[in-house]
């Protein structure tokens, strides 16, 4: 038994209603079950009920024994002086909220015994998705409704992110793109040094550059990837360009070191060096990054942002001093989409709702719309349940469908999970 449960059986009303009392032995009616709260406070706010001859507005709060009340400090908690009612699985014990009984519902002897043994069949599931055998059983509709319930989450916790990010930068979104775009432009696997990078190297700096030497130059060596005893002409320009640049700026202290950066395992174009003369390149052609993506207004001017050029060398070689048996393509079109999916879209989510501007959310959800479906172990899981994955929009829905419902066993938060639960299947 857990509260989720408690809460699902509140809030559709799934017990038995019949001749309902407090365990006072008072007549109790439930007019309204209130608002779900996710946030600290009594579950369920604004509820409406009579208790005898008296109406009742105010809060429910819920717990599996009546002594957890105690045991949660809420009697010295002045949020929950307003709560009216106390439902429970188990009334171990009175609770005084105040100077009166607090009244209590108790629901352990009013829930169906199939109801409870369903629960528990999916909750223990050993399945990584629980309700995997009963999927197909669910109206369509109502698997589209969680999907756009879980894409709406997924952007909330990444436009947190951002907001996390810009508040450290004191506000400066350029500084916040620059480094959100860095940590992506690592691909996961050097995503946190390339974050550490784009921390250690200010993006003012990289503005105030001239030449694409220079950038570069000052990414390389910044990222501790610069050594001198690699005989090439190119690297000892770079070396050059840096050692004045690092003094110019007062940049040595926050250097990297060359173990922070992984490559083995890697393919050649996921190299780290590759990748960084491909964020130099784009760094260098856009002076203003947040502008730039701010300013696109079709998936096809998004994309014309990443598909940058690289210098010279960096179309003949992965990394320092060893040529490439052929010619170095640029940033792929699945580097591209990556970048578009966990940059520009929560970029536009939490631009939107900073300046509460819908149109940007929107334009959000039309780069997903517009973008093929990641193919993984999650999605390829999905699709052998039978679900559509159509775009970039299903697959961000199911990846968070998957992660934070099914992973963490919240079927009771899930539409789908709620559909499967109903007293009467």
């Amino acid at each position: 038994m857990n509260e989720s449960f408690l809460h699902y059986l509140w809030q559709f009303q799934y017990f038995n209603k019949e001749n309902l009392l407090t365990t006072a032995g008072e007549p109790l009616v439930i007019l309204k079950t209130g608002t779900l709260n996710a946030h600290a406070g009594p579950d369920f706010f604004n509820a409406k009920i009579t208790i005898g001859k008296l109406e009742w507005v105010g809060n429910i709060e819920i717990h599996i024994k009546s002594s957890d009340w105690y045991a949660h400090h809420h009697q010295t908690d002045q949020a929950y002086k307003n709560v009216i009612l106390h439902v429970v699985w188990d009334n171990d014990r009175p609770v005084v909220n105040g100077k009166e009984i607090l009244p209590t519902l108790e629901l352990k002897s009013r829930v169906s015994e199939s109801l409870l043994k369903e629960y528990k069949k999916i909750i223990n599931s050993s399945a990584s998705v629980a309700c995997e055998k009963m999927f197909a059983s669910v109206n369509e509709l109502i698997k589209i409704s969680m999907l756009d319930k879980s894409l709406m989450q997924r952007l909330e916790i990444k436009a947190e992110t951002v907001f996390s990010l810009l508040k450290l930068n004191k506000g400066d979104w350029e500084e916040t793109v620059y480094q959100l775009l860095a940590k992506n432009f690592g691909f996961k696997v050097n995503a946190d040094p390339f974050f550490l990078l784009s921390k250690s190297l200010p993006y003012k700096i990289i503005q105030k550059q001239s030449k694409l030497v220079q950038v570069e130059a000052l990414f390389f060596g910044q990222a501790g990837l610069l050594s001198t005893r690699t005989k090439d002409p190119y690297l000892t320009s770079l070396c050059n360009e840096y050692s004045f640049l690092a003094e110019k700026f007062s940049l040595k202290k926050t250097q990297l070191n060359i173990g922070q950066w992984k490559f083995l395992r890697l393919r050649p174009a996921n190299f780290p060096t590759l990748r960084m003369a491909q964020f130099a390149s784009l760094l260098f052609n856009v002076k203003s990054i947040f502008s730039t993506i701010l300013s696109a207004g079709s998936y096809q001017a998004f994309q014309k942002i990443f598909h940058r050029q690289t210098s010279e060398y960096w179309q003949t070689h992965y990394r320092f001093g060893v040529k490439a048996n052929r010619n170095v393509p640029e940033l792929g079109r699945s580097g591209v989409e990556n970048l578009l999916i966990n940059t520009v879209v929560p970029l536009l989510v939490a631009y939107g709702k900073h300046k509460d501007e819908q149109r940007y959310i929107d334009r959000a959800v039309d780069v997903l719309l517009s973008l093929p479906a990641e193919n993984n172990s999650i999605t390829r899981k999905w699709h052998s349940l039978g679900l559509k994955v159509k775009n970039a929009f299903d697959s961000q829905a199911i990846l968070e469908l998957y992660n934070h419902f099914c992973q963490r066993r919240q079927c009771l938060n899930c539409n789908i999970g709620i559909s499967i639960l109903k007293p009467d299947k």
